[in-house]
């Protein structure tokens, strides 16, 4: 007879036992290729029989009395039993994504009482590039690849330990057959050296896998001759402005003093043509004076003259000329003789023959 008719007779023999049946966990998650593990308790005594199944096969077969029945590599049993409580754990080795389902455990006399377990699979992530040597200032992007994942994994980041918040970063998955694969790029601006770590989890996963690299930023470091160059723009502006302001004022100041000394010179033209000369006593001395014995070209004004057979002209030219008191001393002074007219003026007689 086989195992599972066994437990079948076993559980229909014991059918008027009743008791309280406690399974946990009610869901189990695992990963794939490790041990799942159930524990199915009761306080009732006198129970004979506990069968455990596996998506609705018989898995093991334990017996109060004895023990395990029908144990194997993949299914076993370990007794946890304590006075008042009967215990027992189901352990699934080496778990499979086939083993996802439902697990079972019955006592007899009491419906089955069921748990889920899902089996998982934890992929590979990885940060694309290696350390990275940027300058400050510059814009980041870190892409990180998570493959052969199920269910989806959850992708997130974090810097110098710090979790980055979810709106800073893109995640998109796309399944490959049975497993997922996820990408997840990150952009910020280098402003110091940081660690950048990405990071992949699926429930199963106690810790989750990482990938990590290191962002060297480099300082931006400002040429000082840029800084030399706009203080000597500046320097040069502001000279070329007040070069340009003096400029101007020497020019006006000129123009005025030209036309300062312009006015002065025609007023002391104006005063010299005004003023006797240096060293005249009176009015009109120092002055140019009529030539009082200046006479005029008898030939052709005298009606009086004739021409000579030889040639030469004779005239009788009487002129009476009226000499001012004021070459009077002079006349004196050559012992000459005239006639004194009334007005105080001497009257000479001149008789030229030629």
């Amino acid at each position: 007879m086989d195992t599972f008719a066994l437990a079948a007779l076993l559980l229909f023999i014991t059918g008027g036992v009743t008791a309280q049946v406690q399974l946990e966990p009610q869901s189990a998650m695992v990963l794939q290729s490790s041990d799942a593990r159930f524990n199915c308790s009761t306080r009732q005594q006198g129970w004979t029989v506990m069968i455990w199944s596996l998506n609705g096969r018989l898995a093991l077969t334990i017996l109060e009395a004895s023990g395990m029945l029908n144990s194997s590599s993949r299914f076993s049993g370990i007794d946890y039993s304590t006075t008042g409580e009967s215990k027992w754990e189901f352990i699934i080795k080496d778990v499979s994504r086939n083993d996802s389902g439902e697990v079972s455990c019955q006592i007899q006399g009491s419906e089955p009482v069921t748990a889920g377990l899902s089996v998982q699979e934890s992929g590979s992530v990885e940060i694309v590039g290696m350390n990275w040597t940027v300058m400050e200032g510059d814009q980041v992007v870190f892409q990180c690849l998570a493959a052969g994942w199920f269910p989806t994994p959850q992708l997130f980041w974090t810097v110098d330990d710090t979790v980055v918040d979810q709106q800073l970063f893109n995640t998109s998955s796309v399944e490959v057959g049975t497993l997922v694969n996820s990408n997840s790029t990150l952009m910020f601006t280098a402003v110091r050296n940081v660690s950048v770590v990405c990071l992949a989890s699926i429930p199963s996963l106690i810790t989750p896998l990482r990938s990590s690299v290191f962002l060297v930023v480099e300082k931006v470091e400002k040429p000082a001759h840029r800084d030399q160059t706009v203080l000597i723009a500046v320097t040069v502006s502001i000279s070329a402005v007040a070069l340009l302001v003096l400029i101007i004022t020497a020019i006006v100041l000129c123009c005025k003093r030209r036309k300062r000394a312009k006015t002065n010179y025609q007023e002391e033209v104006r005063a010299h043509a005004r003023s006797p000369k240096e060293g005249a006593t009176h009015p009109g001395e120092g002055q140019g004076q009529d030539n009082l014995g200046y006479v005029t070209d008898p030939k052709a004004n005298d009606t009086n003259s004739e021409y000579t057979d030889s040639g030469f002209w004779q005239s009788n030219y009487i002129s009476t000329i009226q000499v001012p008191d004021v070459v009077k001393s002079n006349q004196e002074a050559n012992n000459y003789h005239g006639t004194l007219g009334d007005n105080g003026v001497r009257k000479h007689r001149h008789v030229t023959i030629v």
